[in-house]
């Protein structure tokens, strides 16, 4: 009778801690799954505005969210606006959500500008009543960053979870040996946690292998856009200038000159824009880019948006890397130039790559403006440089920022010249 009691009280013990175990495993799968997300998004997320969202934005958005959606890694997002006192769902791979609003959470907005990923369980209420249609249990999890206009903006994206399913499993090994003998469940549990962190280790292998294919899928749609803006767009356009240039020859009706010379400005200006777009979406042209390439674009792109700021550059490698770390160092070396320029207000700013290591090379973005404290939480607007942090480590990189009010801020950025492919396709075979 002892026995059976014991077993019991045991196995209820043992059910709930699994329980736990198993939910707050789903929570630090969604935080993980929605950082891995936000290092991939989030950085092309703050190139738009939406106030409102125009059409061609909206698409480039869910473009670049549809990878991780088709993998099942996420089951949706949405896409929150700050305004005043409330915010409000601006896009949505779910159409009807778009234009739902609440009110403005002083606590989420603090946690969120501290640089924290919110994970929070999805309420059973009519704002989530398209996520409860699905059937899945889902967490939320919560990204704070801020458009093209400075404004705050909320990223959610709702991540699914089988809390049930991992306690089963383990139920499955476990009740049998606490029923039969307590002396037994002694000498079981050191195989039995064995067991369940390998089964751990194998879904976190599992969720990468996914994650890394949504990677590589987001990676070839924007070199598929560049492709098609080089060889389309921006040709046309350019030979469409050239024919008004040729009109404008024409001098026998003066109001032709002129409708036909503000047709010319307009055309200037698109093959500017998307010669610009192209720069953003594939670093070093359409070709294979080098470190020299990759800055002097830099520098291109830094003087058309920040001019007033000067940007110096230099390059000292003894080691050309790869074609995929040049690119991986041109977002990182854009983003912090870009969070230099907004948050130290510098009047200088210098990028220089070395290579410290016959096997890694270094990026040093190095400005003279206002500094900060790093040991102190991240304030609003700086999730960027945290962001930047995920992205390097994920490639085997390290980042170390070095700075202090009033004295500027170095950041350093390290990572390795040769990277194996490591991006699976659909068909399990490694990318080469």
């Amino acid at each position: 009778m002892f026995t059976a009691v014991a077993a019991a009280v045991l196995s209820g013990i043992t059910v709930g801690g699994l329980w736990l175990f198993a939910s707050g495993e789903a929570h630090r799968t969604a935080r993980d799954v929605s950082g891995r997300v936000a290092t991939a998004v989030v950085v092309a997320l703050s190139e738009h505005h939406y106030d409102p969202v125009d059409p061609t934005s909206r698409d480039e958005v869910l473009a670049g969210l549809a990878p991780f959606i088709d993998s099942g890694m996420l089951a949706r997002v949405k896409i929150w606006r700050v305004v005043g006192d409330q915010v409000q769902v601006v896009v949505s791979d779910e159409p009807r959500n778009e234009g739902d609003g609440r009110s403005f959470d002083a606590e989420l907005a603090r946690r969120l500008d501290s640089g924290e990923i919110v994970v929070l369980p999805v309420p059973d209420d009519p704002g989530h009543r398209y996520e409860r249609a699905a059937g899945q249990t889902l967490l939320e999890a919560f990204v704070g960053f801020r458009d093209a206009w400075g404004v705050p903006m909320r990223l959610e994206v709702y991540v699914p979870v089988d809390t049930t399913a991992t306690v089963r499993s383990a139920m499955v090994d476990l009740l049998p040996l606490v029923v039969g003998s307590l002396l037994v469940l002694a000498a079981a549990t050191v195989p039995l946690t064995v067991s369940l962190a390998r089964r751990v280790e194998r879904d976190q292998r599992e969720r990468q292998a996914v994650l890394h294919y949504g990677l590589a899928a987001s990676e070839r749609e924007r070199r598929r856009l560049a492709q098609v803006l080089h060889d389309g767009v921006v040709q046309d356009l350019a030979g469409t200038g050239l024919l008004v240039d040729a009109l404008l020859l024409d001098e026998t009706v003066d109001e032709r000159r002129e409708l036909l010379g503000r047709v010319h400005g307009l055309v200037e200006r698109d093959v500017e824009m998307l010669r610009g777009l192209l720069t953003e979406l594939a670093p070093g042209g359409l070709g294979t880019p080098d470190v020299r390439t990759s800055l002097q674009e830099l520098a291109t792109e830094h003087e058309r948006t920040a001019g007033d700021v000067t940007l110096e550059t230099a390059v000292a490698v003894t080691d050309e890397p790869d074609a995929h770390v040049v690119a991986l160092l041109h977002r990182v070396g854009r983003e912090l130039v870009r969070n230099a320029v907004r948050h130290g207000a510098p009047a200088e700013v210098r990028v220089e790559v070395d290579t410290p290591e016959p096997d890694r090379v270094r990026m040093t973005v190095a400005d003279d403006g206002c500094g900060f404290d790093p040991d102190i939480a991240a304030r609003e607007g700086h999730v960027g440089l945290r962001l930047v942090g995920l992205a390097v480590e994920e490639r085997g990189g390290t980042l170390t920022v070095h700075s202090a009010p009033g004295d500027g801020t170095s950041v350093a950025v390290t990572l390795p010249v040769r990277l194996p492919e490591l991006l699976p396709s659909p068909t399990g075979h490694r990318d080469r």
